[in-house]
């Protein structure tokens, strides 16, 4: 691994050029998480039965910080490791790999971090992240279709390894308010609602599911239906048909999807 790669950006500060350490990974670093399938034992059969789905554990990333400039004292030492663990606490935040700069994690530092002078003589933090069971692609695909009537058809190229959650952005770019959402022939189904001219409702399928407006405003009350839509890799038509009050129709709808791996 190349020095240049052997770093890490976590809550938008990089380990090396904004806060001056070096990171060492510990034992290496996890590809892919551990899987818990769904199977069964069944009395007087051999192994298991296996059923559909699965759950995904978090991972795991362990290592430790090495202070650039090595503190001459350990008061020294103790303001500069003051100020790493206010970097570092702060509960889920990106966490992007220098080897990896298109994807990152979710991940928070749950377990303790130590100071020690036993394997490095300038002293070292043992830090753990614990991180989500998927990398998300750092920029999300997008398509966008401007519509003056009530039917709109985005199409988006999908670049994921997992099934990946769709966000639809639906803009009112008329007159007359939006009273009704369909989406894919009614997995999401939004009625009785009024987005107004000029507004625009963001329909998120990420966790956790949201539909709130530019001024935050939640529609999921609105909801008939809303079943999540995940996305596989390749070109993806996403079909839509949009209900209006009385006034001059027009929407701008724009689908964005994140990959994973």
């Amino acid at each position: 691994m190349k020095l240049s790669e052997s770093g890490f950006t976590f809550n938008g500060r990089h380990c090396r050029s904004d806060m001056g350490c070096w990171w060492i990974e510990k034992d290496g670093h996890p590809i892919s998480p551990e899987i818990q399938r769904n199977e069964y034992e069944i009395a007087g059969v051999s192994g298991t039965i296996l059923m559909e789905g699965e759950t995904r554990k978090e991972l795991t990333f362990a290592g430790t910080l090495v202070m650039v400039q090595e503190p001459e004292t350990q008061t020294e030492a103790q303001a500069q490791l003051r100020t790493l663990m206010a970097w570092l606490d702060c509960g889920r935040q990106q966490l992007i790999f220098d080897y990896e700069p298109e994807r990152y994690y979710l991940a928070q530092m749950d377990k303790s971090a130590t100071w020690s002078l036993k394997n490095w003589f300038g002293g070292e933090l043992s830090v753990t992240f614990t991180a989500q069971p998927y990398a998300y692609g750092v920029t999300a695909q997008t398509g966008t279709t401007i519509t003056a009537g009530t039917d709109g058809d985005v199409t988006v190229q999908v670049d994921t390894f997992h099934p990946a959650p769709l966000v639809l952005t639906v803009q009112n770019t008329g007159s007359a308010p939006i009273t009704g959402i369909n989406v894919m022939d009614g997995r999401v189904l939004f009625s009785g609602m009024s987005l107004a001219a000029g507004k625009q409702l963001v329909i998120s399928m990420e966790a956790p599911i949201d539909a709130q407006d530019d001024a935050g405003e939640n529609y999921l009350p609105y909801a008939e239906s809303f079943t999540p839509i995940l996305l596989s890799a390749g070109t993806r038509h996403i079909p839509i048909v949009l209900s209006y009050g009385s006034g001059e129709a027009g929407a701008q709808i724009t689908a964005s999807v994140r990959g994973r791996w």
